[in-house]
């Protein structure tokens, strides 16, 4: 209270058109201020009426929401307001705006038996709500959630999130180009296996060996197991045309 009349002795002199703006603290019993942000003119004054618990109207800065601003000078502050639940008055605090350069930043210092700046009981004066220095965000901030810090940590997930697909992408695209080419090689090996066990039979050296070996004369597939076949099965012929021959 009688800050205010030391305030309006500093203040330039009010035209007739100045208003009286109006604002409830902790009504119903919450942890608010009603309204949470108002538009003033150079010249209005605003009075904070008490209506419960034990609150104050201490000014701060935007990057620090709930300490008291001490430069460039020391944030104005209305002291403790203490209302009971039986009190028939309702104590009355005000002060008259004398620039309207910059939005005005205020908060509850009560921290007992919880902070209730920190629960959200702030309040300002001329806060463009569709600028980076809104209420909702002057709020955010006196609550522990700078959005800032919020914005940076998102991009960074997404970012690492997309660093690991981007990574898993070229990992299994690895991983199939090296199956592909490993399967290549293993068909490329299997091939020549074959060749050598079976398609080399089609060569005049082995086809020979096999007509050796069949009674007949008839030329038959070669394989490493018939022939040696053939060639013990010619052993043994030469052997019995040696004995006749005695």
């Amino acid at each position: 209270m009688r800050f205010s009349l030391a305030v309006a002795a500093l203040a330039p002199v009010l035209s007739a058109s100045a208003a009286d703006i109006l604002v409830l603290v902790g009504a119903a019993g919450s942890l608010t201020f009603s309204p949470s942000n108002i538009t003033a003119q150079a010249g209005d004054t605003v009075s904070f009426q008490f209506q419960a618990k034990n609150h104050s109207v201490t000014q701060s800065t935007f990057t620090n929401p709930c300490q008291i601003q001490t430069t460039p000078a020391q944030g104005i502050d209305s002291g403790f307001q203490f209302v009971s639940n039986t009190s028939t008055t309702l104590p009355q605090w005000s002060f008259t705006v004398d620039n309207t350069s910059a939005p005005l930043w205020f908060f509850c210092a009560q921290t007992n038996p919880v902070s209730h700046c920190e629960a959200g009981m702030v309040f300002s004066i001329n806060a463009n709500p569709d600028s980076a220095k809104s209420f909702a965000v002057y709020q955010q901030a006196a609550m522990g959630n700078p959005p800032a810090a919020a914005a940076s940590a998102s991009a960074g997930a997404a970012t690492s999130a997309a660093a690991g697909a981007a990574g898993a992408a070229t990992s299994a695209a690895a991983g199939a180009a090296a199956t592909d080419a490993a399967g290549a090689t293993a068909n490329a090996a299997g091939a020549a296996t074959d060749a050598n066990a079976n398609g080399s039979a089609g060569s005049p050296t082995l086809s020979n060996a096999g007509a050796l070996a069949s009674p007949s004369g008839n030329s038959t597939s070669g394989n490493a197991g018939f022939r040696v076949s053939g060639n013990t099965f010619s052993l043994v012929a030469a052997v019995g045309l040696t004995v006749m021959l005695l």
